[in-house]
């Protein structure tokens, strides 16, 4: 839970240290670059969970060969995503902020904000592919190591850049991308120490044949493909969110920008019970074990609940607080004081998708998981056009919360299926 809270606070460092410059535009600009680089970074959100069902499952049959396999393919794939698309910034940003137009001066930061931060997408989505394999073993402890160094960094660097060497935008995108780079290293020194202590190095996993293994590299494209699209659904809905945020003004958008901060939060500390879960009964699946299959769901399920509650619960009470340190701007405090109710419910509404996600993760059941998503955010805008014109900006998050509904009851429909696997 630890290593997955510490996930966003990047962003919570990057908006706190320019919100307390008290210019919205900048921190309404660092909101819609975060929207655009989220598609970059969410959108290959495929490396950490292929790699963890992949693994775990690996890990439940006994075989380590296959399981050094997975990550040797992963982190390199990650590395490669992510210099091709630092290569094509320039056509890529021009179409994002044709979708995503803004203000002049909140686009300005923006495009300065996802210019800098693209130098460290590389090294994240090596480093997610590589978080994906520590949890599908059931090494949670190292990537909470790697979160910890990255976090430390970017808090550092960002602070000095900006608060020192006066570099607003641009000096949090540079920290938080050197953080990055920091963090897969530390990552990749902990993924050699793993697997010396599991009996070292397995040659023959890491030869050319195996790595391309017809059989491997068909159940990851497959995987990879259904996750992708599934995950590209996803960051459509949360890119839409934030794209209807865009089109109600600055306030607002760096309002929306504060509260999605919680919403990261709270998302990634309920994924931590959904990332056990994705071990768990990623290995029970390998092992073929209903038994332990049944277990991990009914735990991991109930303390996701309760966390879901403690969460929501938080937010509504500690949330004005909150804000008021994130921000200085009287606007941008009452916008996001108005709408913190909205953003209280996502827990307790979310928390049902979250485990859902690990379960079908955790047995690589993926083309649910795509039909799924392209349901949920039909489902989504649909409901979001029903009641934007009803209720406003408020429609906006109503429809928001639908969202998280509509996830949960797709993927529900598909689960008795699960069960039916695992007999046969």
């Amino acid at each position: 839970m630890i290593a997955n809270a510490a996930g966003p606070v990047v962003g919570i460092i990057d908006a706190t240290v320019i919100g307390r410059l008290g210019n919205p535009l900048l921190l309404a600009g660092i909101g819609l670059g975060a929207v655009i680089y989220a598609i970059f970074y969410w959108g290959f959100g495929f490396l950490r969970m292929s790699t963890a069902g992949l693994a775990a499952q690996a890990d439940g049959a006994g075989d380590q060969g296959a399981v050094q396999a997975h990550l040797a393919r992963a982190v390199p794939l990650g590395l490669a995503i992510g210099l091709l698309i630092l290569a094509l910034q320039i056509p890529l940003m021009l179409a994002a902020f044709t979708i995503f137009p803004g203000e002049p001066g909140v686009e300005t930061a923006a495009r300065t904000y996802i210019s800098v931060r693209l130098w460290g997408l590389p090294a994240t989505l090596g480093g997610i592919a590589l978080m994906g394999w520590f949890i599908g073993i059931g090494r949670p402890r190292r990537a909470l190591y790697m979160q910890i160094v990255l976090n430390v960094i970017n808090a550092v660097l960002s602070v000095f850049f900006v608060l020192k060497l006066d570099m607003g935008v641009a000096g949090v995108a540079a920290g938080s991308a050197m953080a990055e780079v920091c963090g897969l290293i530390m990552g990749l020194y902990m993924a050699r120490r793993e697997i010396i202590a599991r009996g070292g190095l397995r040659k023959s996993a890491l030869t050319k044949a195996a790595l391309l293994d017809r059989t491997a590299l068909s159940k990851l494209g497959v995987t990879n493909s259904n996750i992708f699209i599934r995950t590209m659904c996803l960051t459509t809905g949360f890119s839409f969110f934030g794209w209807q945020a865009a089109n109600q003004g600055a306030d607002f958008l760096a309002s929306n920008h504060i509260l999605l901060q919680f919403i990261n939060m709270v998302a990634l500390v309920l994924d931590s019970f959904a990332h056990v879960a994705e071990a768990a009964v990623g290995s029970a699946y390998g092992a073929k074990s209903k038994a332990r299959f049944t277990r991990a769901v009914k735990l991991t399920s109930e303390f996701a609940i309760i966390a879901a509650l403690l969460c929501s619960v938080i937010i509504f009470i500690g949330g004005p607080a909150l804000i008021d340190l994130m921000t200085t701007d009287a606007g941008v405090r009452a916008a996001a004081k108005t709408y913190l109710p909205w953003c209280a419910l996502t827990p307790l509404l979310g928390v049902a998708a979250f485990q859902l996600d690990g379960i079908f993760i955790g047995v690589t059941h993926t083309a649910a998981m795509r039909n799924a998503g392209i349901a949920a955010l039909v489902i989504y805008i649909a409901a979001h056009f029903a009641l934007y014109p009803i209720f406003g900006p408020h429609g906006i998050w109503m429809a928001f919360l639908v969202y998280y509904i509509a996830r949960a009851v797709t993927l529900g429909a598909a689960y008795p299926k699960i069960l039916t696997a695992i007999n046969t």
